[in-house]
Formats: C-alpha cells, structure tokens, sequence
C-alpha cells in the first residue's frame, strides 16, 4: 500500500494511537500537565509522527488528521481520568486554513464534560507564517473560549520569538537544543536564563522539553523554569504514570537545599521588605492609609490567588490624587483600576547581578521603582532599588578585596567563608584542592608571562567542568585551586578537567622538551635535576563521609591527602572515603599525557 492510500485508511478507519507525556511541576512533586502525542499504526512507515504529518500536509487532509488525534487525545485523557492540563498540538497550517472548523475543540470538550481550563492549545510551527494578524486572531479565539496557549519549539523554527511577542502565549516551551548538554554549555544556560527572565516579565510560563539528564535537571532546576518535561521523569505513554518517581523529588530537594545556603550570597531574596500586599478589589482608599502609616513603603504589591498581578507605586499614586478632583475620582475604585501591571518579578534565589540587568534596561523613568520577588511564583516580598544597588556595591567590593588579582576567582577568605557556611547548614559537599605539579620549573623556563596563561588555562578548565549553579571554584595562590562540588557527578567533572588539562598541556612545551617527557631546571636547592611535564594532582574529601567540623579542619586533612596525591606520577586524584585514602583515577589517567600525539 503506498502512502497516500495507507493515509486515507488511516483518518477513514482512525487507526490513530495516542500516547501521553506528563509535565512536571517546578517543585519537582507533582504532574501538572500531560502534552497528547500521536502516532500512526504500529508497524507502518507513518507511525512516526513526523511522516504522519508531513504526508497529511502534503495531501491537504492535515485537518482531517487532527481532528482524529484531538478526538482521541480528549476521549483516552477522560478515560484514563488522568489529573491537571491536557496540552493538544495543532499546526499553524490547520489555523489558518479557510476550512478550519472554528469551535471544533470546544464542541469535542463539552461532550467528554471538560472544562476549557485544563485545555492547552500547543501550536507547533514547521514552516514559514508570514499572515500575523491571522494568527493572532485564531489564538484570540482560543483564548476567548477559555483555552490556554502554548507555543512550541521556542528558539527554533522561523517565527517562534515574533509569535511570542505577537500572540503573548500563556505558556513558552523551550526547544530540547538548549536543554541538551546545558549543564557543560554556558550560552545554553544564559539563553534559557534570559527566556526565563522575559517570561517573568510578561506573564508568560516556561516549559524545558527534552530532559534526558540528571544533570539537565539539576540546571533547569536552578536556573528557575516553571515545569519540566522528557525522558528523565517518563517516556511517552498511552498509560502514563501518575505520580514522580522518588528519585526526582529527591533531586528538587536537594536543590531547594542549596538555594537556601546561598540565600546570603548574592542571591536576590536577601533584599525581600516584608510589605503587605492587597487584593485588586482593594479600594484605593485603603492602600492611600497603608502608605500613610508606613512612611518608609514606596510601593505596595497586588495579588490575586498568591500570585503578583500588579504593582501601586506611591509616586504615581499620590500625583493621581493630587490632581483637581483627584480624591473624589479614585478613593472609591478598587486598585485594579490603578495598578502598575508593566512590574519586574523575579524569583528569590536569581542572582543579584541578573536582577541588577533587569533593572537597568527599564525606562528611565521606571528606574528607581520596586521590584517584586517572588517564590515559585507566589509572592514572597518587595525589592528596592537602592538596596540592590548597595548590595551589588558591597559585593564588588568584597570581591576586589578578595579576589585572586591574576585569575579574578574568589581567594582564600572567601572559600573559606563557603565552606564554613556549608557546615554550618549541615549541606553535604566534596571539596577537590587541585594543585599543578612541576609548575615552577616551567616557569622559570618560559618566563611568567607563559606561566599566567597556565594559570589562567587551569581557572577556565575548573569553571567549566563544573556545575556553576550549585559549585564553587576557589583559587587560593600560585598553582593552587579549590572547588567546592554539591553536583552528584563530581567525579566526572574532575576526570574531564585533567582530560582537558593533559590534551591542552601539550600546546604549552617545545617540541625538544615534549620528545623527552619533561625539562632539565633548577630545583629549590639550585641543583640541576629533570621534571616531567606538567599534571595536576587532586585530593578530595567528601563531608558526608568525614566529620567536618570547619574549613581548618577541611585544609588540615587535605593537605595529608594532597602528599598521597602527589607521590603518585602524572595525573591523580585521591579522595578520603569513610577514613580511607582511596586512588580515583586508573593507570591509563594518570598518564594521560603520554598516551596523546605530540604536536
């Protein structure tokens, strides 16, 4: 059967399989969602949905084809009585066909007895669409029935951020390319991290797709996306699970954790005024009393159900008043009437430094006015301006003070200070010293000007094979590094640094010196004597096996584990385990360096 009888088969016999992926809930607790997905015969080339749709496009019977699938998708969630939203895909190309059966989805939920609020319209777009005003009309129409919208693929495709701005969707699905490998990839979190921030900013929430990773889970979990979906919590289903598996809550836990450790250090919660908020039927003469009894409150938030609506500045709110009539034109209006709804809301633990950018790019004359902070979306206090600026003032300041002036990574004092306070909130932790074996006599031999770019090279390396939401790179001196790891895959991490470290290593020698494995210098002692080329020993000490009582204690015992780590050639990590020294890296990586082609 070729394809374009095996298709009409398919929609006359609606031999259509529906399968459901749930969406997670941003404490990692519960299900909120399920996005409906469907596929072809079992068996049949147009089992995958890509060729289904492609080949219903191609035969213009691709509204044919989702009628079927919206219908089934509706009729199994009902079946199943499966919690939370249902999100249903629809093509932009069916919503702008003149056929298009306006209200078919509103008609199909009343006769399975759902309501419009669970429904999400979830548009995916595959190709150009250049007609704006029709598309935003459609989704108008969704919206004015009760649905939510969803747009797909954010990031991607031809229009997904014009559509954004255009059709201000109710929620935005990032792309499984940003969300793949995040973790190692700064520009994939610094995307996400802003799609975020905008979000926020104009109401919209955000999805991540595609989770295959504990350590994607990890990232998004800490950069603050409102739900979360892929392989990682469940496979597509016709029979989907209805609760998380334990693993996962265990992970947000974990995360929630060490956003409470950080709350002093930098992050914006720190800056939360405990202002009361008012409701939007409020009367305007009830906030006008509020702000006269508290004459330190430049503005106080609205909330409906928990979650920020809007904002009353007392600036604008007295220069209302003060116009002729004013007080007779307000004072009776709920505040609904008045509110600031163009507000800045960012969640508790974003950093300083991000909230600082928001900040700045408002208008100027929106400059000084509050900020909202929120938790998990719920209101959670009001920021001030001139509290941000101070704070960021004094940060700048500590940090100059206690920086490493080479590198620009914190100094001693400061990774002293995390390390304390890490003990103190009883936060499991692997602190890994990283110290550079036969630095100085390659430094004396190639001038220190050759010598900072391996320093330099080794804060790079640290920093990126890490996990920078939750670790800590420290530079304490010279050749001496320190990162505090609360990422589970720590191992990992340092395997992949000494990888990168042996392979770039090789770039910074001469060809006589890497054809002998080493140099001839003088050692402290002004004698002659040969050195091997240039590797990094590690020593690891995990609090959750050792009695960690502070950060001397900590140095105290690493220093007998560096020696261990050092008597070893090439390579090495050695960790303390329960009271054990134990070698970490095999033969094959500790000489690593020897086993790759000279240049």
């Amino acid at each position: 059967m070729n394809k374009d009888d095996e298709l009409s088969s398919i929609i006359s016999e609606k031999m259509i399989n529906t399968y459901f992926q749930p969406i997670i809930s941003a404490d990692g607790q519960s299900i909120y969602a399920y996005e409906a997905l469907s596929r072809g015969p079992s068996g049949s080339i147009l089992f995958n949905p890509i060729n289904l749709f492609e080949q219903a496009k191609q035969q213009q019977k691709l509204f044919a084809l989702e009628s079927i699938c919206r219908t089934n998708a509706i009729e199994q969630f009902t079946q199943q009585q499966l919690p939370g939203k249902l999100f249903l895909n629809i093509s932009p190309e069916t919503l702008l066909q003149p056929d298009h059966h306006r209200g078919f989805t509103l008609e199909l939920i009343n006769t399975f007895g759902i309501s419009p609020e669970q429904i999400v319209i979830e548009i995916t777009e595959h190709s150009p669409t250049h007609d704006y005003e029709l598309m935003r009309r459609a989704v108008k129409h969704y919206q004015g029935e009760g649905f939510s919208i969803a747009l797909d693929d954010l990031g991607t495709g031809y229009s997904s951020l014009r559509l954004w701005s255009e059709v201000h969707p109710d929620f935005v699905k990032i792309d499984r390319h940003f969300i793949t490998g995040i973790e190692k990839d700064k520009v994939k979190r610094d995307f996400v991290r802003s799609i975020v921030a905008i979000a926020r900013s104009v109401k919209s929430q955000v999805i991540a797709e595609g989770i295959e990773t504990l350590q994607e889970y990890e990232t998004l979990c800490e950069i603050g996306v409102d739900y979360l979906q892929g392989y990682y919590f469940a496979k597509p289903s016709p029979t989907p699970s209805r609760s998380i598996s334990k693993s996962a809550q265990r992970i947000w836990q974990q995360v929630k954790d060490s956003r409470e450790v950080y709350k002093d250090q930098g992050q914006v919660g720190e800056l939360k005024q405990d202002i009361i908020a008012v409701t939007p039927d409020t009367l305007v003469e009830e906030v006008t009393a509020l702000f006269e009894a508290n004459e330190q409150w430049f503005s106080i938030p609205v909330i409906a159900n928990d979650t920020p609506v809007g904002i009353i500045n007392r600036s604008s709110l007295l220069e209302k008043l003060s116009k002729p009539f004013g007080r007779d034109l307000y004072v009776k209006r709920p505040v609904s009437q008045i509110l600031d709804s163009q507000f800045i809301s960012v969640e508790r633990h974003m950093r300083l430094e991000i909230v600082s950018q928001l900040v700045v790019q408002r208008k100027r004359n929106k400059l000084q006015e509050d900020f909202i902070i929120t938790e998990q979306g719920k209101y959670f206090g009001i920021g001030q301006v001139i509290d941000l600026l101070n704070m960021m003032t004094e940060i700048q300041i500590k940090s100059a003070k206690n920086s490493n002036p080479l590198t620009g990574l914190p100094g001693n004092f400061i990774i002293q200070d995390h390390i304390n306070q890490l003990i103190c909130n009883k936060k499991p932790f692997v602190v890994c010293y990283f110290d550079l074996d036969n630095f100085k006599p390659y430094n004396d031999q190639y001038g220190y000007a050759k010598g900072d770019v391996i320093l330099l090279c080794i804060a790079q390396l640290l920093q990126k094979h890490c996990q920078p939401e939750i670790d800590f790179v420290g530079h304490v001196g010279g050749d001496d590094y320190v990162v505090v790891f609360r990422s589970s895959n720590w191992q990992n991490h340092v395997r992949a640094a000494l990888d990168e470290f042996s392979r770039q290593c090789l770039s910074f020698y001469k060809p006589e010196h890497l054809n002998h494995n080493g140099i001839w210098a003088e050692d402290r002692f002004g004698e002659k004597r040969f050195f091997n080329l240039m590797s990094i020993s590690v020593a690891a000490i995990d609090s959750s096996c050792s009695n960690l009582d502070s950060a001397a204690t900590v140095s105290s015992r690493l220093s007998r584990i560096k020696a261990e780590a050092k008597s070893t050639l090439g390579n090495s990590l050695v960790a303390e385990l329960s009271g054990s020294m134990i070698h970490l890296l095999s033969p094959q990586e500790q000489h690593s360096i020897t086993e790759h082609s000279y240049p």
